[in-house]
């Protein structure tokens, strides 16, 4: 039962109020509540606070688009970002402004709320405020930092901040959420809260890209011992705590469980309440309403998980002779949390995804499938169509194999190999990947299917092929092929995304045949100035002493000075 949510879903300040506390009844004017009565009653400002999750942003059906892992265009990487558009634009300074107010009177003189309460409650917004700076770095570098609730009478315009000011603040901001947040909290009404689990983890993610080629291009080493470091304090926080991997890779288990020991943070949302669209989206359309079409997962992707035994296998390799349906057998678990394939059980139904086959949803058909593949991930099957699109299934936007592949990079970068090799094998292990095996020359002296005496380049990309199938569709992909800065060479010009078209021949034997059909009509394009997006020109004449990115029109601000 979602209590928390069922406040982190309402709204409107009346709303909040009247669902918070039983004494407003009592009240002339429901709709009246002034100031001081919030900073004084710990209902009012605790539903203040809810009101501010709402900022966090969750599932984003389009983000997969952008990758490897899906088949669209988009503006990540269509050329279509310019000055005029600002392009994937976020500047959310109308949701920081309620996170300076909160903090701001919290302490004020008119609080008589509780030191405990209060504290705890200054953690949460402070971990939702560095993670609303985080995710503008992520895509501008340096930004305002606006720390307190400007006034009419103030100076509103104000410069960017370096981005190493940004990290700074952010780390810092982190640092001291992690001292206000509780462990665990006590109340099951409280359960999704941000907790000091995840204001650890958020500062190791957060200092993983400081650490990585977008912000780091110098591959200064001491920043990756510091995420290194960070990411250990995190891990050792969580194993103290409770938390670890679901015994096993899998929708029941991991990521239709709510709250479960894996997760770190979540999205919340509930039904009814605060729903999301996202099961209708990735659904294919005889299954759903008004919403189709979303993570559709291209060919490369659905080569990337190894068989049980862990070897790598190809849609075409010859020991399938042929018939790349035998391609789709004896994969690890993780296949099969994330990939609907021809002949798979989906949704109570045997799909037919050859293009030739008499229903709405195959490849080929006007809203059917873009690669001849869907993606299962966090979709709960049990939805009709119309509760699939008011879904309650929780992003979760934070979860401990994150944690574990975030120290395991820093580890290889620094130099600790068998750390990062320790990580690898627990995650395969858990996707069900067997340690040895034997009779297969390729595999002899492998370990989950793993050189066991990998370099650091060959560790490297190990690390980052776990991460793509680890976390398909969860997100993640965009913003590491960024920090990477590997997009401009994943993501650019054709022949990288691929449908696997079937085709059921006639007769009894009812077999197919097979061909790889380009996705991408036109070239992908991704210059090297998209690594720090523009503000857009509505932005920038809003303030005046904005500067805008360097490599966008006359642009001077420089992302990696001081870094």
């Amino acid at each position: 039962m979602k209590n928390f949510n069922t406040l982190y879903s309402l709204l409107t300040a009346g709303v909040l109020v009247m669902s918070s506390c039983s004494k407003v009844l009592d009240k002339n004017d429901l709709s009246a509540i002034s100031e001081p009565v919030v900073w004084s009653d710990p209902k009012l400002a605790t539903a203040f606070v809810n009101n501010i999750y709402m900022t966090l942003p969750g599932w984003d059906v389009g983000l997969a688009d952008a990758t490897d892992e899906a088949s669209r265009k988009t503006s990540w990487i269509d050329g279509t970002t310019t000055i005029d558009n600002g392009g994937p634009g976020y500047w959310p300074y109308g949701d920081i402004r309620k996170m300076n107010i909160f903090l701001k009177e919290i302490d004020g003189p008119q609080s008589t709320i509780a030191p405990e309460t209060r504290k705890v409650l200054k953690g949460q917004v402070r971990y939702i405020r560095a993670y609303t700076y985080f995710e503008m770095v992520k895509r501008y570098g340096g930004v305002p930092l606006i720390l307190t609730p400007q006034e009419r009478t103030e100076d509103l315009l104000v410069e960017r901040n370096s981005t190493k000011e940004c990290f700074d603040f952010i780390v810092n901001e982190l640092n001291q959420a992690a001292d206000e947040l509780p462990a665990k909290y006590t109340s099951a009404d409280d359960l999704g809260r941000v907790t000091k689990a995840a204001a650890l983890a958020m500062k190791g993610r957060v200092l993983l890209f400081r650490a990585s080629p977008q912000f780091n291009p110098n591959n200064t080493a001491s920043n990756w011992e510091t995420a290194y470091k960070a990411n250990q304090e995190a891990l050792t926080f969580l194993n103290a705590n409770g938390y670890g991997l679901v015994d096993k890779y899998d929708n029941t288990s991991l990521f239709l469980a709510e709250m479960n020991k894996e997760v770190v943070f979540a999205i919340r949302y509930l039904q009814p309440g605060r729903s999301q669209n996202r099961d209708a989206a990735v659904r294919p359309i005889d299954f759903t309403a008004n919403a189709t079409g979303g993570c559709h997962p291209i060919q490369k992707l659905v080569d990337a998980f190894p068989l049980k035994n862990g070897k790598k296998v190809q849609w075409n390799s010859p020991q399938f002779n042929g018939n790349a349906s035998l391609s789709w057998q004896n994969r690890d678990d993780r296949f099969y949390t994330t990939i609907v394939y021809n002949g798979a059980s989906y949704l109570g139904t045997t799909m037919a995804l050859y293009d030739n086959a008499q229903n709405g949803y195959a490849y080929g058909k006007q809203n059917g499938s873009l690669t001849g593949y869907y993606s299962r991930k966090a979709i709960d099957e049990s939805l009709d169509i119309t509760n699939s699109q008011i879904s309650g299934t929780d992003f979760i936007e934070m979860r401990y194999a994150e944690v574990l592949m975030n120290m395991a990079e820093a580890a290889l970068e620094t130099g600790r190999l068998a750390e990062a090799f320790d990580v690898l094998k627990t995650i395969r292990k858990r996707a069900g990947i067997t340690e040895t095996t034997a009779g297969d020359p390729e595999l002899a002296g492998k370990l989950y299917g793993l050189n066991p005496a990998m370099g650091q380049t060959e560790m490297r990309q190990a690390v980052r092929d776990e991460r793509y199938i680890e976390f398909a569709f969860e997100q993640k992909r965009l913003w590491d092929l960024r920090r990477w800065k590997a997009m401009d060479q994943i993501m650019v010009g054709q022949q990288k995304r691929f449908a696997l078209v079937l085709h059921q021949q006639a007769g009894a034997s009812g077999g197919y045949t097979y061909t790889l059909t380009e996705r991408d009509f036109s070239p992908m394009i991704y210059n090297q100035n998209m690594y720090f997006l523009p503000l857009s020109i509505a932005t920038m004449q809003g303030n005046a002493k904005l500067q805008q990115t360097k490599g966008w029109g006359n642009g001077i601000f420089d992302p990696l000075a001081g870094l």
